[in-house]
């Protein structure tokens, strides 16, 4: 009986037809396990079918207010005179100085929920896009959600240290000591999130090497690995579908990567087996 389990969450699928595919191979292929879902984009038409088909109930919401357009309106705080969300700088910065209104965020994730809802998915868990989910008062928004839509699991990027490098730890400390706070608000809902985190500072994206020496060093219980794998866009034009998604596409389905995993005794599970 093993007591070490792996969640490998993709996140950002339906951003694009690059990530979604690449998404979709890293869960045929390799070791990808669940992703997670933005809802206020475009879907065409099928792609419910393939996402179903690779990750069963292993589909997760990516609450999001850093991309595209929001599903609400009259949503004043949350966009820009383009009528678009803020990019992550300025979501970042507006967030933790109080510039969102938070009936507005609450209305919009909810949209965003009931979306992936109509659709036929039923979200295993939820996280956020730039982590945005974790932020001050957004948090609470999330965990009472959670609570109205019966959605009873959470990712906590609260990342350990990893033998991380001194200049990744910024990002790394900064969500974590969010996350810290964030967790008060989790776990007064009854929400569950794994044990462990990494994929903010570790492993190096797009390294087998990086990411076999990860699961060498996995601790006792869960651990949720984020993971952003996908195809390059043809042209990328600020596409977040680049070069480096696809290395890191590559890594994940690696075949000395998939082999590790069952060498260490690694169960890999979703976020829907978690109790």
């Amino acid at each position: 009986m093993t007591d070490r389990y792996l969640i490998v969450n993709a996140d950002d699928f339906n951003t694009d037809r690059q990530r979604s595919q690449g998404i979709l191979k890293a869960g045929r292929r390799g070791i990808v396990t669940s992703t997670t879902a933005l809802a206020n984009l475009p879907w065409k038409e099928g792609t419910v079918n393939e996402l179903e088909a690779v990750f069963g109930a292993g589909v997760g919401v990516h609450l999001n207010l850093t991309k595209g357009h929001p599903l609400t309106g009259g949503t004043r705080s949350l966009v820009g005179d383009d009528g678009q969300f803020f990019d992550k700088p300025r979501a970042w910065r507006r967030a933790l100085r109080g510039g969102y209104e938070l009936a507005e965020v609450e209305q919009e994730f909810a949209a965003q929920i009931a979306r992936l809802l109509d659709l036929g998915i039923v979200p295993s868990h939820i996280d956020g896009n730039n982590h945005i989910h974790v932020f001050p008062g957004i948090a609470e928004v999330v965990a009472r959600l959670a609570l109205r839509f019966g959605i009873r699991r959470i990712r906590l990027p609260l990342e350990g240290p990893w033998g991380l490098r001194w200049q990744w730890t910024a990002k790394r400390r900064f969500i974590g000591l969010l996350s810290r706070l964030a967790a008060r608000h989790f776990a007064k809902a009854g929400l569950l999130f794994p044990d462990h985190f990494a994929g903010i500072a570790a492993p190096q994206p797009g390294s087998p090497e990086a990411l076999r020496s990860l699961l060498k060093a996995m601790p006792t219980g869960v651990t949720e690995l984020m993971c952003h794998p996908g195809y390059s866009a043809a042209s990328p034009g600020g596409s977040f579908s680049t070069p480096e998604r696809e290395a890191e596409l590559a890594a994940l389905t690696h075949p000395l990567v998939v082999q590790q995993v069952r060498k260490s005794g690694i169960q890999l599970v979703s976020f829907s087996q978690i109790n």
